[in-house]
């Protein structure tokens, strides 16, 4: 087994497609026709993980997961039969409005072992989805006895924060509580793509980053040399963080991980060593030059210039 892999968790992105365009997405813009992951390539891809590493949990999110829902009762079924113990969906719940269809995808989805779904829902997806087709899907998973369902929200600065967004999100939240169907504590927006395009007056530029903070101390990040969690997305591309390795319709998946090697790849081993500004002096002399100025964190220049190192290869 590589030594610089120990998965616990995998992470597959359906579809760059959405039914939402909300402000505070941190993707920003995305194509209105964007196709869906393999299915078979993903479920295989479940399956072998499986056979190999003690995989805790994998999540399907989006974009709108559920535009493919086909795909994603396929990926679960596999972490199922698989016996992997937490199978997490996250969606707008927006993804048809008959009534039929909502009703098939929701019993579908909980014969699949999906046995966790977050429902995306907050003054953003509610200015552009309406509450009814969501909340018919949630009472309709509730119906097909789904384990787990909580309402997801996305909050401004954080929850406690008062603003007209928040207020709109709570109103929004007590509809769901009404029914029964809790919260989780859910995201405080993070200040890229349309959040920082329609948001920006929440989000204060520091003064300056710190570019010294090592890899994977950062929330919801991890060391290029302790993986945890890989992410796929929907064109097969398999990701540590912002690090692509390789790719599920032209390779296993098991080929991928144990291929890998953070300190053979002079992007990764230049975070790892000397941290983002050794991966700007790297960019440098590759001719690559990335104005860091709207990022927000040592991360978000990494990312940025991570995708520009990508796009130049």
């Amino acid at each position: 087994m590589n030594q610089y892999i120990d998965l616990k968790r995998v992470e597959f992105v359906i579809t760059d497609t959405c039914s939402g365009h909300c402000k505070h997405c941190s993707r920003g813009e995305r194509p209105e026709a964007a196709g869906g992951i393999d299915s078979e390539a993903a479920a295989a891809a479940v399956n072998k993980l499986a056979g190999r590493y003690k995989i805790e949990s994998v999540m399907t999110f989006g974009g709108e997961p559920l535009l493919f829902a086909d795909t994603v009762c396929r990926i679960h079924a596999a972490a199922r039969n698989g016996g992997i113990p937490k199978r997490q969906i996250i969606t707008n719940g927006f993804f048809s409005k008959d009534p039929c269809r909502i009703e098939e995808v929701a019993e579908a989805l909980c014969l699949s072992g999906v046995n966790d779904v977050l429902l995306s829902v907050d003054a953003f997806h509610q200015e552009f989805i309406s509450i009814e087709p969501v909340m018919r899907f949630a009472e309709a998973l509730v119906k097909h006895k789904v384990p787990s369902l909580r309402a997801h929200p996305a909050w401004v600065i954080n929850e406690r924060h008062d603003n007209p967004y928040n207020t709109e999100t709570k109103s929004i939240l007590k509809q769901f509580a009404d029914k029964g169907i809790c919260a989780t504590k859910g995201n405080d927006i993070f200040p890229s793509g349309n959040a920082l395009k329609y948001l920006s007056e929440y989000f204060l530029l520091p003064k300056k980053i710190d570019l010294s903070v090592p890899c994977g101390s950062a929330p919801y990040t991890e060391r290029l040399d302790a993986v945890a969690c890989i992410s796929i997305n929907p064109n097969g591309e398999v990701y540590l963080c912002s690090l692509p390795i390789g790719n599920i319709n032209n390779n296993s998946i098991l080929d991928i991980v144990d291929n890998y090697n953070p300190y053979g790849s002079p992007e990764s081993r230049a975070v790892l060593v000397g941290g983002v500004p050794e991966l700007l002096r790297y960019a440098a002399t590759q001719g690559v030059f990335v104005e860091i100025g709207d990022c927000r964190s040592a991360c978000g220049v990494c990312r940025k210039v991570m995708t520009a190192l990508n796009a130049n290869a």
